[in-house]
Parts: structure tokens; sequence; C-alpha cells
């Protein structure tokens, strides 16, 4: 009996249609073009999965072999799955509504997600590190003070990776000092150009005309040959920076950590409002600038240091209650005996 006779949702039309709803993604629904490509890569493996196990259909019972596979045999990250799960789960609700054949009998709104343990606050760079990275870029080439450029775009303004990559040189207003930064799902966000950010960038559009092509492109940030820099090069770029300039307090710093600086130096050393700063990160919701509200072991030594019972307690001796304990001896006593 064939997925379409059982009214199961066939793995043939799961794999078939993958294309087409991402690039409904993009045309449509205005996803970001990285976002949609990750989404496509999650979906592509369910498929692959589905082929390799000989399953002709994606049912409750496949969907959980296939969860299970991913914690078990891939050794996947509870978040990691927990995405790949968001995935599966609106490309059906979107075969769903398209009326794919059996789409409305796959079970994915029982489908919980993987419970993920708090990892505790976001670790980053100290402002000392942050000193010690960006003194490593050398600036007195045209490649170091673009790389300087974005990464301090980064840090100052709290940027992702993605948002960099898109900058154009017209998102930048030199007379009102403001920034248009094109943010995840279409979402733009303008940002004030702070102290001497204005003055860099003049510097890097003077030495960005030097590079090929450069008139055939609107990118704030290209490559030797003109072309808008990649995402993956400027990661790669930064890497060996890092490599260059480490080891530091942390043993992953990306890109996005820059991010995470900027936003917990933010909370920590400049007492930021955790409304504006959602605002000047362009988080959707609150939540995802919670992760930034803890304090760190700076503020955490702090308030244990400026703690009224320091003052009160101290002077005291606890040997009253110490003498108590049956082994211990006053040392005093002890010095007079000898």
């Amino acid at each position: 009996m064939t997925a379409s006779e059982t009214g199961c949702l066939s793995a043939e039309d799961f794999s078939s249609r993958i294309d087409e709803f991402c690039r409904g993604q993009v045309i449509i629904w205005n996803h970001r073009e990285s976002g949609v490509a990750a989404t496509a890569l999650d979906l592509r493996l369910c498929a692959r999965f589905l082929g390799e196990r000989g399953l002709s259909a994606l049912n409750g019972p496949a969907l959980l072999e296939f969860i299970t596979w991913l914690r078990v045999d891939r050794n996947n990250s509870p978040a990691s799955v927990n995405r790949k799960i968001s995935s599966v789960k609106t490309y059906v609700r979107y075969l769903r509504f398209t009326q794919v054949e059996g789409a409305g009998a796959v079970p994915t709104r029982e489908l919980p997600r993987i419970n993920v343990p708090w990892q505790g606050p976001v670790e980053t760079l100290s402002p000392c590190d942050v000193q010690r990275l960006f003194g490593g870029v050398d600036r007195g080439s045209s490649h170091g003070m673009r790389d300087f450029m974005m990464y301090s775009l980064m840090y100052r303004l709290g940027l992702r990776v993605g948002e960099v990559h898109a900058l154009n040189v017209g998102d930048i207003d030199f007379d009102e000092q403001l920034l248009t930064v094109h943010g995840k799902g279409g979402k733009k966000r303008i940002l004030p150009l702070v102290t001497d950010l204005p003055e860099l960038l003049r510097d890097w559009l003077t030495v960005r005309s030097s590079f090929f092509r450069t008139r055939g492109s609107d990118a704030l940030f290209i490559s030797q040959k003109g072309n808008r820099m990649a995402i993956r090069t400027i990661e790669e770029n930064f890497q060996k920076l890092v490599e260059r300039t480490g080891p530091y307090s942390i043993e992953r710093v990306t890109p996005h950590t820059l991010r995470h600086a900027f936003a917990t130096h933010a909370i920590d050393e400049g007492d930021c409002n955790p409304v504006t700063l959602k605002a000047v990160l362009g988080h959707v919701r609150m939540s995802s600038t919670q992760i930034y509200l803890h304090p760190s072991r700076k503020t955490q030594r702090k308030a244990v240091n400026d703690h009224p019972a320091n003052e009160i307690l101290s002077g005291l001796v606890s040997i009253e209650i110490l003498s108590k304990h049956q082994n211990w001896k006053n040392p005093i006593e002890k010095d007079k005996a000898a």
C-alpha cells in the first residue's frame, strides 16, 4: 500500500517541493536568503534520511526516528535539533496550506521541542580582549582597513555578520550620521553613527575606490575583485585574526562574538536600558535580549563585596562557634602551651 493510499505524506512529495518552498520564502515571504539556505539544508537532510532508511512516508514514527537519529547517531545538540524540527514544521505547514495530499496527517503540531538546559550567561570577550583583537588588524593595508571597519561595526553597533555583508554605500547618511541596517526577515533599523565612525567610514570609502570594479557595485564592503564580501570570507578572515592574536579567555571566538561583546558591555559597562538594547540589536522579542541581562562575574563580585554583611560581621571572630567542634583547638592557646 502506498503513502497516498494510507493518507500519509509521501517521502517523494516531501522531497520534491523543497525548492518551491524555499523560493517562496525568499520571493513572497521576504525571508533572508542565508536563513532559507539553512532551512533547505535541514529539509534535504530529512529527505535523505527517509530515502536511506527506506521510509516511504513522513509520519509520527518516521519523525521520531529522524529525531532519534539526529540526537544519537549525529550527536546534534538540543538547539540544533530544535532548529531542524522548526524547519520541518514550517515546511509541513506550507504543504498543508498548498493542499499536498497527506500533509494534514503529519502530526507536527504535537511534536514537542527538546528541552535545552540553560547554559548560563553568555561568555564573551572582555574589554581588554577586544582591544587586543582590534590591535592585531593591519590598518596600514587596504584589506586591513576594510576588515577593521567591518569588525568595528559588529562591535560598536552590535551588527550580525549577515547585516554587515548586506550593507550598501547608500545605507550611510553622513548628514544625519545614521546607518540603515537590513536585519533578519527584511526588517530595517536605523542606528546612529557614533563618535568617529563617520570619519572611519569616509576613510574606508576613499580606500574602497582603489579596489577593482568598484563602480559596478553598491556593496559597502567588497573583495579585491570588486564583488560583495562573502559571509564565509568575512568569517575566515576573522578566524585568522583570532589565531594570530589569541588565545583568549573564551574558547570559541567568531564574528558573532563581537555582537555578544557589544551587548554584554552595554549592560555591564554602560548601564544600557534593556528596551533600548533590544531595539539596537534588532530583536523581535525581549526573550532574545534577556540572555545578556544576567549579571557578569564582575557585577556579582561587586554585589558581594559591597554588601552590608561585610561591614556587619567584620572584626567578629567565630571562635565561639568553632570551639563547639570537638577536634578544634584555639591556635592562641596552643601557642601558650608550647
